[in-house]
């Protein structure tokens, strides 16, 4: 199972992904700047890809020498829209493994990331085959499209905050914006907030967070079994 960090006991609870080349450190301060109202239970799980060159840092996907190259170059982050990495899929496996190893309701679950780690929180989303009591995608951006085009209904009226900067030098603003209309399109009510700047988490956006959390986990259900199509 990969590896974690974890900080609260509440019944609700926020799992936050690391992006490309960070570790599972990288999104505490977060959770630190944040108050939800009630303690809130923080898991930041840790992608199992080490990557050369970057001390301490992670990947999600991809999963081979050749591709993991090309991302670290960068030089496939501006279009991900026609590529699904298997490692994409595997890497949701093992949030949904954490989650359950944890006994995590997804009803009273947040689930999210940065970057690429946002990628792999939607990926898990749509393919629990429970619903979560919201999503957070932190300058993510579309993959999979013709997956998740066929999967999008699995997130009806599921709660989405989706932030991007629209001067993000590494994941276009207008691939964001692609992943907005695809999530949209399949119900989901999703929250956009844009900002003048580029690969980050503004204090707006944290501030913008902070209340998207609030909200769900005041408002989340009593744990529950229902499934989705």
């Amino acid at each position: 199972m990969i590896a974690y960090l974890e900080q609260g006991t509440s019944a609700s609870s926020v799992v936050l992904c690391h992006g490309f080349g960070a570790s599972m450190r990288d999104l505490v301060p977060i959770a630190n700047e944040i108050r939800a109202g009630e303690e809130i239970r923080w898991v930041f799980p840790q992608a199992p890809v080490a990557l050369p060159g970057y001390p301490a840092g992670r990947a999600w996907f991809p999963r081979t020498a050749f591709e993991l190259e090309a991302f670290a170059s960068g030089s496939s982050f501006h279009d991900l829209a026609g590529t699904d990495p298997s490692g994409l899929r595997e890497s949701a496996a093992e949030v949904l493994e954490m989650i359950d190893h944890l006994d995590i309701d997804p009803s009273r679950c947040i689930i999210g990331g940065f970057s690429q780690g946002a990628m792999v929180a939607v990926e898990t989303a749509l393919t629990a085959g429970v619903r979560f009591a919201g999503i957070v995608v932190l300058s993510g951006s579309l993959i999979a499209a013709a997956r998740w085009s066929d999967l999008a209904g699995r997130v009806r009226d599921v709660p989405v905050f989706q932030s991007h900067g629209v001067a993000d030098p590494l994941l276009p603003y207008s691939q964001a914006q692609r992943l907005r209309d695809l999530l949209t399109g399949g119900g989901a009510r999703v929250t956009f907030v844009s900002f003048d700047g580029g690969h980050a988490v503004t204090p707006a956006v944290v501030d913008a967070l902070q209340q998207f959390i609030r909200e769900r986990t005041s408002a989340s259900v009593p744990p529950s079994t229902d499934t989705v199509p």
